[in-house]
C-alpha cells in the first residue's frame, strides 16, 4: 500500500533492520529472502534521499535521520498490531502458538515447570520459548525491558519491581523472601546462624560477571555495611548447591528456590541472622499487547501458576 509514495509495507523492513543491524539477520526475522531486503533498503533510501544505515564494525548503524524516524515507525506498527488483534478470538485448546518469556534463572527454576505443567492441560499446543534475564550494571532502570520488549525478543518480562520500566504495563506475579542453605552435614549451623557465623563461613554467591549485578542478598549487605567471605561466585543460580553439598560453604537464596533444592540434595534450610528485605517479581508486557487475548489469557494462567 503507498501513502504519499511510500510503500507502507517497507516500514516493516526498516524496524527490523533497526533491530538486528544486518541485512541477512533482518531477511531471517521477516522470512524473506536477503535480495529482497536489500531491495526493499534500495526503495526506501531513495524515497528518503538518505543512506538511513552505514556499516561500521559490521553492523548497520542507524543515520541521523533514521534514529528520528525509528520511534514514529514503532508507533504507526504499534498502531497496526493493536487493530490486528482488536478482534481477535482465543480458543487455547485449538490454538498454535510459541510464547517467548524473559526472566531469571530463579524465576525460571521455581515458576516455569508448574506454569508449563498447567500450559499442558489447557492448551496442549501452546509451546514456550524461555530466555534468561541477566540485568546489566550501571543500565537504566527499565532500560531491560525496554530493549527485549520494543525490539520484539519476548512476549513477557518477569523480573524484580525494582527493575521494572514504567514505560510498559505490568503485573505482581509473587513476593519471596530469603533463606540460608548449608550441607545436611554440617556440623556448625545445627543450632542455626549468629551473625558472626554467618559472615565469617565460607560463601558461594551468584554473579553474572564483572560487569553484571550479583543477587538481590548481596546488594543488600553492601548496603549495610556487611561483607561476607565469598569463596565461589557461580553465574547461575542452579549451580549453587553443587558447591554446598559436602563441604563448609553456606549460600543464600530466594525462599522459594532454597526450599527446591532442599528437596533435591542434602541440604538444611535456616533462617537468616539478620531480615532480608523481600523482593517483588512483576511481569511487564508491551502496550500493543493489551489486545492480545491470547497473552491475556497465558498472563491469566501464570497468575494461577504462581499462587
Amino acid at each position: 500500500m503507498r501513502f504519499h509514495g511510500l510503500d507502507l509495507n517497507l516500514l516493516v523492513v526498516l524496524d527490523a533492520l533497526v533491530v538486528e543491524q544486518h541485512v541477512t539477520r533482518a531477511a531471517t526475522r521477516l522470512h524473506l529472502t536477503q535480495s529482497a531486503v536489500s531491495a526493499a533498503l534500495g526503495r526506501l533510501r531513495e524515497h528518503f534521499a538518505d543512506p538511513l544505515f552505514v556499516l561500521v564494525g559490521g553492523r548497520m548503524l542507524p543515520t541521523a535521520l533514521m534514529q528520528r524516524l525509528h520511534p514514529r515507525i514503532q508507533g504507526v506498527l504499534d498502531g497496526a498490531r493493536g487493530i490486528a488483534f482488536a478482534n481477535a478470538g482465543f480458543e487455547p485448546r485449538e490454538t498454535r502458538r510459541r510464547f517467548r518469556i524473559m526472566a531469571s534463572d530463579y524465576v525460571i527454576a521455581v515458576l516455569m515447570p508448574r506454569f508449563r505443567r498447567r500450559l499442558a492441560d489447557l492448551a496442549p499446543q501452546v509451546d514456550l520459548q524461555l530466555l534468561t534475564l541477566l540485568p546489566q550494571r550501571g543500565a537504566e532502570p527499565g532500560s531491560l525491558v525496554d530493549e527485549a520488549l520494543e525490539h520484539r525478543h519476548c512476549d513477557l518480562v518477569i523480573l524484580p519491581h525494582v527493575h521494572r520500566s514504567t514505560r510498559h504495563p505490568e503485573q505482581a506475579v509473587f513476593e519471596d523472601g530469603f533463606s540460608v542453605i548449608a550441607c545436611r552435614e554440617n556440623p556448625d549451623v545445627v543450632r542455626g546462624l549468629s551473625l558472626e557465623r554467618y559472615l565469617g563461613s565460607p560463601h558461594v554467591v551468584r554473579e553474572t560477571g564483572a560487569s553484571a549485578l550479583g543477587s538481590m542478598e548481596a546488594e543488600f549487605l553492601a548496603s549495610q555495611g556487611l561483607e561476607r567471605r565469598v569463596v565461589v561466585a557461580v553465574e547461575q543460580f542452579g549451580l549453587v548447591p553443587e558447591f554446598v553439598v559436602g563441604g563448609p560453604c553456606l549460600a543464600t537464596l530466594h525462599s522459594r528456590l532454597a526450599t527446591l533444592y532442599a528437596s533435591r540434595f542434602p541440604l538444611r534450610l535456616l533462617e537468616p541472622p539478620l531480615v532480608f528485605p523481600p523482593t517483588a517479581q512483576v511481569m511487564q508486557w508491551h502496550a500493543y499487547q493489551d489486545s492480545d487475548p491470547a497473552l491475556a489469557w497465558l498472563r491469566q494462567v501464570l497468575l494461577e501458576a504462581a499462587a
